[in-house]
């Protein structure tokens, strides 16, 4: 019987969600599919992680936190913080973060670990004000920033949350420090879930949130060596729909907003689409000019910065290059 090889490192890339391990896998095993064996590389891979982030040059940039979640009201879930100065932090094209250590810190990609989720309800965030957490000093507790509605809602959706985890999974070990890539957007995804929530009662930026959590999906997911085409295309949606219905009330989001919409275009082949985001910024810069005649006090500071920036991108836009790390 002939082995499709191609067929086995597919299912494999199910199994471990990781292409290098894959071809770990096929040297050590063969082109065959043997569920011992992929613990066996699903483990070692584990431990090596542990050792390089408990034993790797430099200090240590994360620390814990424990939080309350505002849905179920468990104690001491943990949270983690980078801190101060502890990374030298650029931006992608898509404006996700680059992490790079700042010595005498190591380096550690707090996007695979930034999303905070409660091991009981997976209610999620990466933002600590979404949780119970304590004040300053230790005085008293500030509660979350969600409105009731929103809480409430979630309370109900415990079900939905669930259901995009796998059946027995320990959620408490799963979400720990050192997540696999397959953890770190699950977090993401169960974060996208109180977004959604938090669009349902038209909250301000809450498709922005959206739009950001599916580039970190992406960035993770390329990091893989997989396609993340879909992802992007899910952010696209997201930061579209956020400019459709105003929903960034920050001028400085809202250009953001735009210059990603004009960036995701262009990534994703869709450059008439792009061109006619870049004028939207010339409509806005003609607006505000003709505001400012009546009120001096407004500025186009934002508008020529950001403006700026996606027509950057636009000018380079035959450079096959552009998007090659994104």
């Amino acid at each position: 019987m002939t082995i499709d090889v191609a067929e086995v490192k597919r299912r494999l890339l199910v199994f471990l969600n990781d292409q290098n391990l894959v071809n770990e896998y096929i040297r050590q095993f063969g082109p065959s599919i043997d569920i011992k064996c992929i613990k066996e590389i699903k483990e070692t891979k584990s431990s090596a992680l542990q050792s390089s982030d408990t034993a790797g040059a430099g200090d240590d940039p994360l620390y814990e936190l424990q939080v309350k979640c505002p849905v179920c009201n468990k104690e001491n879930v943990t949270r983690y913080e980078l801190r101060a100065k502890s990374q030298q932090i650029t931006q992608n094209k898509f404006l996700v973060p680059l992490y790079n250590g700042a010595p005498p810190y190591r380096t550690v990609d707090y996007t695979t670990v930034a999303v905070t989720v409660c091991p009981r309800c997976l209610f999620a965030s990466p933002d600590k004000k979404d949780f119970n957490h304590a004040g300053l000093a230790g005085q008293g507790e500030n509660k979350s920033q969600l409105i009731g509605n929103v809480i409430m809602t979630l309370q109900e959706k415990i079900g939905e949350r669930k259901a995009v985890m796998k059946s027995g999974c320990d959620c408490k070990s799963y979400f720990n420090r050192n997540r696999t890539g397959e953890a770190a957007i699950d977090s993401y995804r169960l974060a996208m879930l109180r977004a959604r929530v938090e669009a349902w009662y038209e909250q301000p930026y809450s498709y922005y949130k959206l739009g950001a959590y599916s580039l970190r999906i992406a960035k993770i997911t390329k990091d893989a060596e997989l396609d993340n085409r879909q992802p992007l295309r899910e952010a696209l949606h997201y930061f579209e729909e956020a400019f459709r219905t105003s929903n960034c009330p920050s001028e400085e989001i809202e250009m953001q907003v735009i210059y990603t919409i004009v960036a995701l275009h262009m990534k994703l082949d869709d450059h008439k689409k792009a061109n006619s985001y870049l004028g939207v910024f010339n409509n806005l810069l003609t607006t505000r000019k003709a505001e400012m005649r009546e009120n001096q006090k407004l500025s186009t500071t934002l508008i020529n910065r950001w403006m700026g920036k996606a027509k950057f991108l636009w000018e380079d836009r035959e450079n096959k290059e552009l998007f090659k790390e994104e």
